[in-house]
């Protein structure tokens, strides 16, 4: 019994121990580490990029995104989101979502760590597909004697244009906008009559239009008038007269949308200004304070064209002026303020400006850029972009001369894009649409790209918030249309 007994108690203590043995095994915790969305975000990096670049699904560690060769990428900021308790790192660094800068001019690796589990992801900025400039089969429903193309605040494409018609009295202004690959009218015809070939559109903050044009039928012949879009229909700004007396060019701009500004190069022959006067009429406040002037600017710098551009709330405007030597000014209209930026500007090196082709853009730190056409010391009519520097108030040469078309009227349009990089369509010398743009590389002019082997007139060219582009000119009367963006769009 004994023996019975010793090997019962044996048994029950090797149970025990196994019993004890199975207790004492370390808890196993499985980490999990990994990236599970990245991208760049427009509201983190405002001024670098003007489009979101997202990959909202992760497979692999190898994490790729295409950017335009134009962006600065040495100080972008991500935005990333991981699985529960990871820390993510770059080197030693660790990285908040949406705060944390890195360069990106070569690959950067991220590591997601969760206790022992860690995770390396290489993130590589490739350089995206050069956009391309494409004819868009846009029908245009009528004739133009004249036309601009602007783009508004929210990226659509709008045309106004001049009407041709077997009766001049009837050659009106009407306005097109482009949706679904066509273009379509917006409202029916704007003016009451006749216009001549000056005209301007603006846009408020709610993306609706305001157009500045001069009509035959007012009660001075070639008075201006300001027409607003509200939705459904064009209706007068403050009256169907926007100023006192016949004016010929003209440009219009929203100082805030409580303030249209109205440029004009005034025609009258019995005042109040002197004629060919640059006037500034503003409508606010319900009416029309017209054939005001620029403080300290010369009645006797007869204007010519006119332009303006705009940044935030503040409005910038250039005009030739028509004195020997011809010079350009260029003003900034801030807090009921004007300040000259370039005051009555000629180049000394060269013989003459031509008071027929003007342009001006302003870029987001406020540097202003003027297209014009020059003749140098050799007599060579050139195409010229200069750019005023905003922080050292210093003027300089952007690239070399372009040789271009002479004579005639608005010979070249200039534009922007959203990251800044100049972009100058004009006419060669054989009167062909030819466009060219900043290299970064170089700082010159890339190699001109003519669009067709045709004569062109009118032309513009205008920028989408995303960076897209569109190209509108007048050949024969018929408008044709181009769009630059990826080659798959």
């Amino acid at each position: 019994m004994k023996i019975k007994s010793l090997f019962l108690a044996m048994v029950i203590l090797a149970a025990g121990s196994f019993i004890s043995c199975d207790n004492d095994d370390p808890e196993i915790i499985e980490y999990e580490a990994g990236m599970t969305s990245f991208g760049f975000y427009v509201e983190d990096n405002e001024g670098v990029i003007v489009q979101d670049y997202v990959l909202s699904e992760i497979t692999g560690t190898s994490i790729t995104i295409p950017m335009p060769e134009e962006v600065d990428k040495s100080n972008l900021i991500a935005r990333f989101t991981v699985t529960a308790n990871d820390v993510v790192k770059v080197g030693e660094v660790v990285q908040e979502s949406g705060v944390t800068e890195n360069n990106f001019t070569a690959p950067v690796d991220y590591i997601v760590s969760e206790g022992t589990a860690n995770v390396k992801y290489t993130v590589t900025i490739e350089k995206a597909p050069d956009y391309v400039w494409s004819l868009l089969a846009a029908n245009f429903p009528d004739e133009s004697l004249a036309s601009i193309m602007r783009i508004s605040p929210a990226g659509v494409p709008h045309l106004v244009y001049k009407m041709d018609r077997e009766d001049a009295a009837d050659e009106g202004l009407g306005v097109l906008v482009l949706k679904d690959g066509n273009w379509t009218p917006l409202g029916g015809q704007v003016s009451a009559g006749r216009v001549n070939s000056y005209f301007d559109i603006a846009f408020n903050s709610e993306d609706q239009p305001a157009v500045s044009y001069t009509d035959y039928t007012n009660t001075i012949a070639q008075q201006a008038s300001v027409k607003a879009y509200n939705g459904t229909a064009w209706n007068f700004v403050g009256g169907e007269e926007a100023t006192t007396a016949q004016v010929t060019y003209n440009a219009l701009e929203y100082a805030n949308d409580n303030k249209l500004m109205l440029f004009a190069l005034f025609d009258g022959r019995t005042g109040p200004l002197a004629r060919r006067e640059l006037s500034v009429n503003i409508f606010e406040g319900g009416a029309w304070a017209t054939n005001q002037t620029i403080p300290g600017r010369p009645s006797e710098h007869r204007g010519w064209l006119v332009n303006t551009a705009k940044l935030g709330d503040v409005v910038y405007m250039g005009t030739h002026n028509a004195i020997s030597p011809n010079s350009i000014s260029i003003y900034k209209y801030q807090d009921n303020t004007w300040t000259p930026l370039m005051d009555a500007w000629n180049d000394e090196n060269a013989t003459g400006i031509n008071l027929r082709s003007f342009d001006i853009e302003v870029d987001k730190d406020g540097n202003v850029y003027a297209a014009i056409a020059a003749t140098n010391a050799e007599g060579e009519a050139k195409h010229r972009v200069l750019k005023y520097d905003a922080e050292t108030k210093n003027i300089s040469d952007v690239g070399n001369p372009l040789e271009g078309a002479s004579g005639g009227l608005f010979n070249f349009d200039l534009a922007l894009s959203p990251l800044g990089v100049p972009y100058l369509l004009y006419r060669n010398a054989s009167l062909f649409p030819t466009v060219v743009s900043l290299d970064k590389d170089t700082q010159d002019w890339t190699t001109p790209n003519v669009l067709e082997a045709n004569e062109a007139t009118d032309l513009s060219i205008d920028f989408t918030p995303e960076g897209k582009a569109y190209i509108v000119y007048n050949k024969s009367n018929n408008i044709v249309t181009y769009k630059y963006d990826a080659p798959a769009n």
